[in-house]
């Protein structure tokens, strides 16, 4: 089995979820790092804008709905 059928036997929900969830992840690990930068900084009073806590979390929500799609797969 090649990769195209692969492709073709899949439907487009789960084409959707996969492309959510590696996004998704992506940015989980993006704003993990971002949120490890902040909690390290050497100047307290330099706070940002982005609560990256939240956005990790939104991320992993994504994720999840991602692979519940894949796993549904009409």
């Amino acid at each position: 089995m090649n990769a195209a059928q692969v492709v073709s036997d899949a439907s487009v929900a789960q084409l959707i979820g996969s492309g959510a969830a590696i996004s998704c992840l992506a940015l989980a690990f993006f704003a993990g790092w971002r949120e490890r930068r902040r909690a390290r900084r050497d100047d307290p009073d330099a706070v940002g804008w982005v609560d990256w806590t939240a956005v990790q979390m939104l991320a992993l929500i994504g994720v999840a709905v991602g692979l519940l799609l894949i796993a549904k797969g009409q």
